[in-house]
């Protein structure tokens, strides 16, 4: 039998059936079915489930409830699969069950034992695909379900931040911004993941991008945890800033009437911006301390206006060398 734990608890039989929990009435015998998956092979005494699901409840009528859920699941999985002996339950004490989360937490030890780096990527790989969703999202509030959960999150947020260290050794940055984007979406406030996110966005040409994420990331920081981004993730923003600050464009005009078009730049461009002649029908205008975004505004601009100009003009944008 397999057994899913990720996303919604789901079961298979050898024959390749799915067997749906919810054929199960109580509710009561579904969460204690649960409840043995993720103690899965671990002897649990029964006074732990009096406790966790009949907290209330006098002990002989809280047993009289335990046994009616055990049969209830026992019709569903096959009487041998559950098993009590001394005073405790088991789920699948014979190791006959494959549970998904299990295999993902033994690929991720395998990973980490392994000396070959290239192994080691390609299991990790394997193992963070196979992660489909948090454990049992269906079960959101329970104690027990939320240990579970935060570990094979907190397993699989490490194995990510592995991947991202060797794709950035690998100069694979476009990698970087998948695997950086997939560690924010379990841990919003990951550093170390916002700080691989902006350097490899930085590397793909993403300048205002990065220095607009780290804002919003900078800004939710100090209004949910009232705290305020490392120094390293501060440092690398000044970074981006006075990278932005030296980034020179140049809008190249080729025409037949050079002396015209300068007089037409000369009502559009802005103080700062500088117009030269490179040679008879070519010139250019340098624009400074601005992102893409404006130099192509401020190409649009250009190109509207010198279309009433009687010369014919061609244009394009580039950035300095």
């Amino acid at each position: 039998m397999k057994v899913s734990l990720f996303g919604d608890l789901r079961f298979m039989n050898d024959d390749g059936k799915d067997l749906d929990p919810q054929s199960i009435r109580s509710r009561k015998a579904r969460d204690l079915l649960r409840y043995f998956v993720v103690f899965h092979r671990r002897r649990i005494p029964k006074e732990v489930l009096f406790e966790t699901f009949w907290p209330d409840m006098e002990e002989n009528y809280a047993c009289r409830n335990l046994q009616t859920a055990v049969s209830m699941i026992r019709r569903f999985l096959g009487k041998d699969l559950l098993t009590y002996r001394d005073g405790t339950y088991c789920f699948d004490e014979s190791s006959e069950v494959s549970v998904d989360a299990e295999e993902f937490e033994k690929k991720i030890a395998k990973a980490r034992s392994c000396g070959n780096v290239k192994d080691k990527v390609a299991i990790l790989k394997c193992a963070v695909d196979e992660y489909l969703d948090d454990v049992l999202i269906e079960c959101e509030y329970e104690d027990w379900t939320v240990q579970a959960r935060e570990h094979y999150k907190d397993l699989l947020i490490g194995a990510l931040l592995e991947l991202i260290a060797f794709h950035e050794a690998e100069n694979e940055y476009t990698e970087v911004c998948n695997l950086s984007k997939r560690v924010l979406e379990k841990d919003p406030f990951n550093e170390s993941a916002c700080l691989s996110l902006l350097k490899a966005m930085g590397e793909l040409g993403q300048k205002l991008e990065a220095m607009n994420f780290y804002r919003s990331f900078a800004k939710r920081m100090e209004k949910e945890l009232g705290v305020i981004p490392s120094q390293e993730l501060r440092d690398f923003y000044e970074h981006l800033l006075a990278q932005r600050k030296r980034i020179v464009w140049i809008i190249t005009i080729e025409t037949d009437r050079t002396d015209e078009v300068v007089q037409y730049l000369k009502g559009i461009v802005r103080e700062a911006d500088e117009i030269k002649i490179f040679s008879k029908g070519k010139l250019g205008v340098f624009i400074r301390d601005v992102d893409d975004s404006v130099a192509q505004s401020i190409q649009k601009r250009i190109e509207s206006a010198l279309k009433r100009c009687p010369s014919h003009c061609k244009i394009s944008l580039r950035m300095a060398r």
